[in-house]
């Protein structure tokens, strides 16, 4: 069954391949957090493992509901970490030995650059009739910006 929800197959063929690359970068994301989480040492431990577990709670959400945007606009959801890691404008953590300080700057780089990512593809998007996705990618800035000043703080 196609969809018919107001946009042609060349508009969708535009969006679908950004909110892939936003579904895998989320996915690296989202492991560097539980990487970090798992691995953060040092006096403050425990505020940073309460923190980052909560940071990666909500990277899980951010990741279902890319998921399910890309299901709205018809299309099967990639789901294995090569696709990830080949989509991802975000880069692994293989360091294990990174400083809470240097794990709190990492991840606000990250974020920083989903940000801007996400900028860019709205701007892609607004050249299509698709209200709906530029409207989702405008709340996960949002939640990210809200998560950038908190790791801005932290620093």
């Amino acid at each position: 069954m196609n969809t018919n929800i107001g946009l042609n197959k060349n508009e969708i063929s535009i969006i679908l391949p950004l909110l892939e690359n936003f579904l895998a970068s989320e996915n690296i994301l989202n492991l560097k957090i539980r990487n970090y989480h798992w691995n953060v040492t040092g006096i403050h431990f425990s505020d940073y493992h309460k923190f980052f577990e909560g940071m990666y709670d909500d990277s899980a959400e951010n990741i279902d509901e890319i998921a399910e945007r890309i299901r709205m606009l018809w299309s099967k959801t990639q789901a294995n970490m090569k696709f990830f890691l080949e989509k991802s404008f975000l880069s692994e953590e293989t360091n294990l030995e990174l400083s809470s300080t240097d794990m709190v700057k990492s991840l606000l780089s990250d974020t920083e650059q989903t940000i801007r990512e996400m900028r860019n593809a709205i701007e892609v998007i607004s050249e299509t009739n698709d209200s709906g996705t530029e409207d989702f990618l405008i709340a996960l800035i949002q939640k990210h910006e809200k998560t950038s000043w908190m790791l801005r703080s932290m620093s």
